[in-house]
């Protein structure tokens, strides 16, 4: 049920907090303040029987082209891999995949902007880049409700990639994850401190165990 599923996403959220140590309060005052500076509410309808290709930051560009998915969503700056945008119908995103996600804003390509505990200035640099009505899902980690934004759960930018595919409808057997890794850093990772990246990565593989795609990590 998408509702139990949801809530296990959370609860993950949560651990994923304790662990690192990180303040619930620098998550919700990124989160208040997104709400109050952007208009989110787009609405990606993938409920048709259609191929979807999740792309990650491990991907390579062969991969994504020969991939036979309808719709990509993908994740951050691994907008590199994607050579011909037509495709792709969401980039997830909190950010930090500068220069690549450039391409998405140029193109009017939707944008699921996250919101967390330390990145508020880099997701209100790029949003000032957006034109007038820009095609917005507002997206946090917070327990709670904050209007204007979802939770479907998620902690990287790729698995929530996939959390927002299944709460917009798409059909689990028609996603098909394209650049998964949890062993090494993707080429398309905006990542300074690798160890604690591999860290996040152990995190992502348990959350897309819980999803029932852990056979399609690389």
């Amino acid at each position: 049920m998408p509702g139990e599923r949801i809530a296990n996403q959370i609860a993950l959220q949560n651990a994923i907090r304790d662990y690192f140590s990180w303040d619930i309060a620098d998550d919700l005052s990124s989160a208040q303040q997104m709400s109050q500076s952007l208009v989110g509410g787009y609405k990606l309808d993938l409920r048709k029987n259609i191929r979807i290709g999740i792309v990650g930051a491990a991907a390579e560009m062969i991969a994504v082209e020969n991939s036979t998915a309808e719709i990509l969503i993908v994740a951050d700056g691994s907008l590199g891999a994607v050579k011909e945008l037509s495709r792709v119908g969401l980039l997830v995103s909190d950010a930090d995949g500068v220069p690549h996600i450039q391409r998405a804003v140029e193109h009017r390509i939707p944008i699921a902007l996250h919101a967390h505990g330390d990145n508020v200035e880099e997701w209100q640099d790029f949003s000032a880049t957006f034109s007038n009505n820009y095609p917005l899902i507002l997206t946090h980690q917070t327990p709670g409700l904050i209007e204007g934004m979802i939770n479907v759960g998620g902690f990287t930018d790729g698995d929530r990639a996939i959390c927002l595919a299944l709460a917009f409808g798409a059909p689990p057997a028609s996603i098909e994850l394209i650049g998964f890794k949890t062993d090494e850093v993707g080429k398309w990772s905006g990542v300074t401190d690798k160890a604690r990246k591999l860290e996040k990565l152990q995190w992502m593989e348990q959350i897309i165990q819980d999803l029932g795609y852990g056979e399609q990590i690389g």
